[in-house]
């Protein structure tokens, strides 16, 4: 059923931040519920982001939730294209697809499914498939602490476009990476006031045999509701990668100031 579930939701929904470690996730409703409750929003706004240039541009967002009695299903996507003469400038986006089941108890299952990509990083695609073991170490109405570990499957093609010209080698064909790792994170989320919430998350991948040379992201969001469909967030993501695929910059960071549309 969990796979009949998964398959699902990939198929009936296309949609089209652009950290490459992605912060996807829902607050839960209070209490486990039968008929299924669906969320979604769709946001637009402002991106700064710094890698070998600054870049600032506009992107668009669109996330949503289905709740139903003990599964919770997350959907999340987005697009950031700048076109500039006879060149993609700028092209970055992610389809991203999570799904929790007993989200509720202290232990619980958490699985996902990732395709992104990213032309001002040099990502050509990236695929994700992992599970991991979520504990939620404490839990009230106002905040929640989570911790969380597991096993990922990453396949990556990079190319050369990020990279500082000192640093091109002379044939300098497409790489290839594909990889199981260790993925880990800890995430704070609280409710400021009734109308604001803060949440930080803290990721730490690596490959099992050089686990001492991680990927390790921040993410950091906050939203202020203005009336009962609008918000205002902000968002920054920073990554340190200690063995890039291909000698890039190895921080990385990424903020955004968006306008959301609740439904």
């Amino acid at each position: 059923m969990r796979i009949i579930g998964l398959a699902f939701v990939c198929l009936s929904q296309s949609f089209l931040c652009l950290s490459q470690i992605l912060n996807i996730d829902k607050t839960d409703t209070d209490a486990y519920v039968h008929k299924a409750a669906w969320n979604g929003s769709i946001s637009a706004g402002m991106e700064i982001d710094k890698q070998k240039t600054t870049l600032f541009d506009a992107s668009n967002f669109l996330d949503g939730s289905l709740q139903k009695f003990h599964e919770f299903y997350v959907l999340s996507a987005a697009n950031r294209f700048t076109y500039n003469g006879p060149n993609d400038f700028l092209n970055a986006g992610y389809i991203h697809l999570r799904w929790r089941h007993n989200y509720k108890n202290k232990w619980h299952s958490e699985s996902y499914l990732q395709y992104q990509w990213d032309d001002g990083r040099g990502i050509l695609h990236r695929y994700l498939l992992g599970e991991n073991i979520r504990y939620n170490l404490w839990r009230s109405h106002k905040w929640e602490l989570s911790v969380a570990t597991g096993l990922m499957y990453e396949d990556e093609i990079w190319n050369y476009t990020a990279v500082d010209s000192s640093k091109i080698p002379l044939n300098h064909p497409n790489v290839h990476s594909s990889h199981i790792k260790s993925n880990n994170y800890i995430k704070w989320d609280t409710k400021l006031s009734p109308n604001s919430n803060l949440a930080f998350t803290v990721y730490y991948q690596a490959l099992f045999n050089h686990f001492a040379r991680p990927r390790i992201a921040t993410n950091l969001d906050f939203n202020v509701a203005v009336s009962k469909h609008f918000l205002f967030a902000l968002k920054f993501n920073s990554l340190y990668d200690d063995a890039p695929v291909v000698p890039i910059f190895k921080f990385y960071y990424n903020f955004s100031y968006n306008v959301v549309y609740k439904f």
